[in-house]
């Protein structure tokens, strides 16, 4: 079984998460941030807006089950039947993904009952491919093939609604040619009986009392409602008063960075203050860390330093020793330079914490992010690597630092970087979807993370392009514990590209007005902060 997961994993883990540092972040109608910068804000509109009920179809599950030949389908661009690889199906497959976009398979079905369904493709590759999948239209995510030369493997995508009646699947082009040889598609009876439930608390030791009251209210919410968040760029907030102007709300979590861009730096005191200022609203605050690695090349990107977290790694017990003890065996040569600057760097960013955990205030916390994608530093060593230093990083703050306000959350994108359950309170998903696209439930990826924790963690959006569908998310039993948007041409159109939009104000008025969603008056409600 555990075999069997890792292939899942392998295969369905890409599902469009393109890393969002890369892509343009100008708001709607500006030329640069400094525009943004130097306007000066305009008082809102009083607007109100009727509650939005989620429309969920009655399913009635059927068994239902049907295997398409990919020769049988139609072939667009450089695709054509071929018999040359061994252990296909049928009478051959289709092959010619040659990477350009005239190459697609279009798979008409006849979908007998409207119902959640698991799509399986056989395909084969020569080398690795990363390739996308349609559904009626919508993109419901990439997968990988990265099998060994000349197989056919199985690609499953779990938990799709589709409707009953005409549907069309469409496979994509790649960026490396591939193979396919069959679709089956096979109703999803697992979505209809397995319910999310999270027992036990707060895997830290000390524990503030803020931070389990935090910790119970996700709980309490868990699968029947969905808690608001939005990435800042900075502490003016524009992004939370874009959205109360557009939505008449407030969403309950404020991400931003702690730690900030540039050379290697102690936590930001504006974005500390800003936590407070939040908290103070009635908010919750949640922190990622963009660490610029501990070396003269100081970097985010693995692309951009030499710092090898490789060579920081060492069996010997360092997590709780004084900061002048971790010095003594660097200097004896028993650990690494690279070893003691990334504690150092972790108690720098432990005494930011320290002030708001003082203070009462608990921290949504995600470190090391996006390991799985290999593009930061720390995910590029491996997964060994990473959980190595997720766990020192772990038991410095909680253990050595004592922080008793902070709720992990593990967000390593690939179960190579899945740490102890012990080791974190939520796993977390990045998703990112080409612009225009429904964003949906993201019920496949909802499912996918069920798999990798065996169901026994909260799960959640820690980024994404667009907000989540409310009525699709109760359909398809994929309420995520809450969800964060990041910032720029996400929340707001470029100007520059006004054609392409990942969300918009339709689509903020509905989550944020929606009987399902929890917004930052109705949380406050509960805590007295009004």
């Amino acid at each position: 079984m555990k075999k069997f997961k890792a292939i899942i994993l392998l295969l369905t883990l890409l599902i469009t998460f393109t890393s969002c540092e890369e892509i343009s972040q100008l708001p709607l109608g500006v030329e640069s941030m400094d525009s943004v910068n130097s306007a000066e804000p305009t008082e809102a509109e009083t607007v109100s807006y009727t509650e939005y009920v989620a429309e969920i179809p009655e399913i009635t599950p059927a068994e239902a089950s049907m295997i398409i030949q990919a020769e049988d389908c139609e072939l667009n661009g450089n695709l054509k039947v071929s018999d040359e690889r061994k252990g296909f199906k049928g009478e051959g497959y289709v092959t010619g993904f040659k990477g350009e976009q005239a190459d697609y398979l279009v798979v008409p079905v006849n979908i007998p009952v409207a119902q959640h369904y698991n799509i399986t493709l056989s395909v084969s590759a020569d080398i690795k491919v990363i390739n996308s999948i349609m559904v009626n239209g919508n993109d419901i995510g990439e997968f990988v093939i990265d099998s060994k030369k000349g197989k056919f493997i199985s690609v499953t995508f779990y938990g799709i609604y589709i409707d009953k009646g005409a549907a069309t699947i469409q496979i994509n082009r790649a960026d490396n040619e591939f193979d396919i040889d069959y679709i089956k598609i096979q109703n999803n009876e697992d979505i209809y009986e397995d319910e999310l439930e999270v027992d036990g608390a707060p895997v830290s030791e000390k524990t503030s009392y803020e931070m389990r009251d935090v910790f119970r209210y996700f709980k309490e919410n868990l699968g029947e409602n969905i808690i608001t968040g939005q990435y800042v760029k900075d502490d003016e907030n524009r992004e939370m008063e874009y959205i109360h102007d557009v939505t008449g709300k407030y969403p309950v979590i404020r991400f931003s960075d702690i730690g900030g861009y540039g050379e290697s730096k102690p936590p930001l005191e504006s974005e500390l203050n800003a936590a407070r200022e939040w908290n103070e609203k009635g908010g919750i605050v949640g922190f990622m860390w963009y660490w610029n690695s501990p070396s003269e090349d100081s970097a985010v990107y693995a692309k951009d330093t030499k710092f090898s977290l490789e060579k920081a790694v060492t069996d010997e017990d360092v997590a709780l020793l004084g900061i002048s003890e971790v010095q003594d065996l660097c200097r004896q040569g028993v650990i690494s330079r690279e070893c003691l600057a990334l504690i150092e760097d972790i108690d720098e960013i432990s005494s930011g914490f320290m002030e708001l955990a003082e203070e009462g205030i608990p921290v949504l916390w995600r470190p090391l992010h996006e390991a799985g994608g290999g593009w930061y530093w720390w995910g590029a060593s491996g997964g060994d690597a990473y959980i190595w230093l997720y766990e020192l990083m772990f038991d410095r703050m909680t253990k050595y630092h004592q922080l008793d306000n902070l709720i992990w959350i593990w967000n390593g994108q690939n179960e190579e970087y899945l740490v102890d359950e012990d080791k974190y309170d939520i796993a977390a998903i990045d998703i990112y979807t080409q612009p225009n696209a429904v964003f949906g439930s993201r019920s496949e990826q909802f499912q996918f993370m069920k798999m990798m924790t065996d169901s026994e963690k909260m799960i959640a959006i820690s980024e994404c392009s667009g907000v989540p569908g409310i009525s699709e998310m109760l359909r398809d039993k994929s309420v995520w514990s809450f969800f964060g948007l990041w910032y720029g041409n996400y929340l707001k159109a470029n100007n520059l590209h006004s054609d392409e939009i990942y969300t918009t104000e339709q689509d903020l008025i509905r989550m944020y007005n929606a009987e399902n969603s929890i917004t930052l008056d109705e949380y406050a409600g509960v805590y007295g902060h009004e």
